[in-house]
């Protein structure tokens, strides 16, 4: 009497998973980063960032910088989890408070060159955040000297005596502008 093979039907299993968390700011130009929490062992774990719920092209990294686009939405990040013989989940996390406006890096300006008349004194802004627009004002004595705004102030007669400082003001889109003062220079000489 011949056999007869029985068709065993095999379950895939279940991946144990975590709802992943976001650590950092949200902030535009603040990292964010994907905490996936533990899952199964040698699961492969994927990322997608969402922002209102809509994913975010190219987001597909455990950490995301928010840009001016996100500003004022909610930021999620969608984990998935895949691993042979097993059925693939996938989590998303909470959302985060709304994007706030980004905060510029911007250090206070320096000014090099001789305070004296004839010479000329440039302004050196230093690091700001990549992208900022800079803009720039002089003063003598603190008040605004009238069509300087290059990077450079030309010392004339009528600066002589007086201290010579430069205001350097930084806008990008999404972030607060930001306005910072040199110190003085000395009295500008002869």
């Amino acid at each position: 009497m011949a056999k007869t093979s029985k068709e065993v039907t095999v379950g895939y299993g279940s991946i144990a998973s975590n709802v992943p968390t976001i650590s950092g700011t949200a902030k535009v130009g603040s990292k964010l980063t994907a905490k996936p929490g533990t899952w199964t062992a040698g699961t492969k774990l994927t990322y997608q960032w969402l922002t209102n719920g809509k994913t975010v092209s190219g987001a597909t990294t455990s950490s995301f910088i928010p840009g001016a686009a996100q500003r004022g939405t909610v930021i999620t990040v969608k984990v998935t989890g895949a691993k042979a013989g097993y059925t693939t989940v996938s989590k998303t996390s909470k959302a985060t408070a709304k994007v706030a406006t980004g905060t510029l890096t911007a250090p206070a300006p320096t000014v090099s060159g001789t305070a004296k008349v004839n010479k000329t004194l440039t302004a050196k802004p230093g690091t700001w955040t990549a992208g900022t627009k800079l803009s720039y004002q002089w003063y003598a004595n603190g008040k605004t000297i009238a069509k300087a705004t290059k990077t450079t102030l030309k010392l004339t007669a009528g600066h002589r005596g007086q201290k010579i400082t430069v205001k350097v003001t930084g806008s990008k889109t999404g972030y607060t502008t930001a306005a910072k003062v040199s110190k003085a220079t000395k009295a500008v000489a002869k």
